[in-house]
């Protein structure tokens, strides 16, 4: 990571103007670690004005399950979640549920996690791939149509301007021609 301050600024300039972000690179280029050791860093030490230094950060991976792994990450007890197993365990089915209900689903979530007036969520999505290997894999529809509705539930968030909800992607750069399988993802990330 040394010696990307200058990138860490873009990044932040970025994120501020589209409040989505990826970070895209050859395998081993450091992109997560420009996110967590650069991104995030600058984004708690407030040096987004627009934005301020309150944030809650999930971080994820989409793996098998997108949308129940961002219902976990957004539950987790340093994000919205409680530290009482039983009710994290309530609330990640309920936010589950609500990320199911439709693209606006991120935000609804948001919404009943009760998000203070000065914060900010940030989503970071590692190894963002992880969706095209599950879209391939899967044969079934409901696999496909589920990596669709975790990709519109992202854009979605971004979008919109009441919640104040940011992305990052990290993505191996052999994988930017599958974001066509994917309505409003290619110029996103051209954008971005």
């Amino acid at each position: 990571f040394f010696g990307r301050d200058g990138q860490s600024e873009q990044l932040i300039t970025k994120l501020g103007a589209t409040r989505f972000l990826a970070v895209v690179g050859t395998s081993g280029s450091g992109k997560s670690s420009l996110v967590r050791a650069g991104l995030m860093p600058s984004l708690l030490g407030g040096f987004m004005t627009s934005a301020g230094s309150n944030w809650r950060i999930a971080v994820m991976r989409p793996g098998n399950d997108p949308i129940g792994n961002l219902a976990r990450v957004l539950n987790a007890p340093d994000v919205f979640g409680s530290d009482v197993t039983e009710n994290a365990e309530l609330q990640t089915v309920l936010a589950e549920a609500t990320l199911h209900r439709g693209s606006r689903g991120l935000v609804d979530a948001v919404r009943q996690s009760v998000i203070g007036e000065n914060e900010n969520l940030l989503v970071v999505v590692d190894q963002f791939e992880e969706i095209f290997r599950f879209v391939r894999v899967s044969e079934e529809k409901e696999y496909r149509d589920e990596a669709a509705a975790f990709v519109k539930l992202l854009l979605e968030a971004v979008r919109q301007r009441e919640v104040p909800i940011y992305v990052v992607l990290t993505m191996r750069s052999d994988y930017l021609g599958d974001c066509s399988q994917f309505w409003g993802l290619p110029e996103a990330i051209n954008e971005s």
